[in-house]
């Protein structure tokens, strides 16, 4: 029997569902999205109102073992609003009744159609479509009631209603964001409580699935740096930054700055020197960036170029404490009235500590930034 379609469906053949689900296709409410699921002895198919919802579960299909390749695929993807289907197929049929979209396989000639009881075949389509414009200009959202947007009609004062299965590429990014960010661990410093790690470590699997999906997306891949390094796993933290050096579009001073501070925390000077020497080259005057560099030379062993850079930086704001800081003990080291320190422990007066950080810092402006910067295309 055909079936109603709604919104961005996913439509199985059955006789591929008998092949790769363990009960068949009548066990396919065992893994059925939710209460827009629904058959034939033919066709199967999943109704969303997000079309990433859509997708995602057409991927879990195919994980499955659905095929969904060109040509002859086992599930199609069909958009009820402008009746196209993804890939093109050769044994779906869809039909239009006063507006609703139904589908069924090719050959069958039933008038009977699998809907919701609460359907109206004579009231039209009960999901209203809008284009991305139309929601800018006619709506205003309202509220986020767990998984469901509330818009109001501008015109009309209606609330409307879109449900989502999934979180989208920039919700999980902002989430993961305001983990890692609002508990960052500067180098040197210890890492945060277990509770606050554990919480990164469930942003970095939102992270990874990030890039899984857009690999060339440079701020994903600082943040995942910046969260191996808070729950203390440097290598990876390396390497993440490593890699959003490699896929950026323009040189970030940042990257380079939070990599050489990793570095310097991981005990690689000569690294840390190099990689600070690339940010200040991309911002000479920044103060910031040359205090950091002149305690990466100092912790190198090379304790004159490291004066000379920070009385650079000095020239440029002599009122920065930290660097003031940091020249008395570069200034005690050169009288000899202080042993060279060769960590960042020792440069501050303590021992090394592996105790946890209880209080999360703020974020700096540059993280807000950051956040309202990023694109999942980008």
């Amino acid at each position: 029997m055909p079936v109603l379609l709604e919104g961005t469906a996913v439509v199985i053949r059955n006789d591929a569902l008998d092949r790769c689900l363990e009960g068949g296709a009548s066990d396919f409410h065992t893994i059925a999205p939710n209460a827009m699921s629904f058959g034939d002895g033919e066709l199967t198919q999943a109704s969303f109102m997000s079309p990433r919802d859509a997708e995602l579960f057409r991927d879990k299909l195919l994980l499955m073992g659905l095929c969904g390749d060109e040509g002859a695929p086992d599930v199609v993807l069909v958009d009820a609003h402008n009746r196209s289907m993804h890939p093109l197929c050769d044994w779906l049929q869809l039909i239009e009744y006063k507006g609703n979209l139904i589908a069924s396989l090719v050959g069958n000639e039933s008038g009977v159609v699998v809907a919701p009881e609460t359907w109206d075949p004579d009231a039209g389509p009960t999901l209203q479509h809008m284009s991305a414009d139309e929601v800018r200009n006619r709506l205003e959202f309202v509220r986020r009631e767990e998984r469901v947007d509330v818009y109001r009609d501008k015109e009309t004062g209606q609330l409307l209603y879109s449900a989502r299965l999934h979180e989208t590429p920039e919700e999980l990014f902002r989430k993961s964001a305001d983990v890692v960010l609002g508990n960052m661990r500067h180098p040197g410093q210890p890492p945060p409580s277990e509770d606050v790690q554990q919480a990164i470590r469930e942003a970095i699997g939102r992270l990874q699935r990030l890039v899984s999906q857009r690999d060339d997306a440079w701020r994903v891949w600082f943040l995942l740096g910046k969260a191996w390094h808070a729950v203390d796993r440097i290598p990876r933290a390396i390497q993440a930054l490593e890699r959003a050096l490699e896929v950026v579009d323009e040189p970030q001073t940042i990257i380079y700055k939070e990599l050489a501070g990793v570095l310097l925390a991981d005990g690689d000077t000569e690294r840390a020197c190099q990689t600070g020497e690339k940010a200040v080259a991309l911002a000479p005057d920044d103060v910031e960036l040359l205090g950091n560099l002149s305690i990466a030379y100092l912790l190198d062993g090379r304790v004159e170029i490291a004066r000379k850079t920070l009385e650079h930086a000095l020239t440029i704001c002599c009122d920065d404490t930290t660097n003031q800081f940091v020249m008395e003990k570069i200034t005690a080291v050169l009288e000899g009235r202080l042993p060279r320190p060769r960590t960042l422990a020792e440069l501050e007066g303590r021992g090394p500590s592996t105790r946890p950080e209880s209080t999360p810092r703020p974020k700096s402006s540059w993280i807000r930034g950051l956040i309202r910067r990023f694109s999942p295309s980008r």
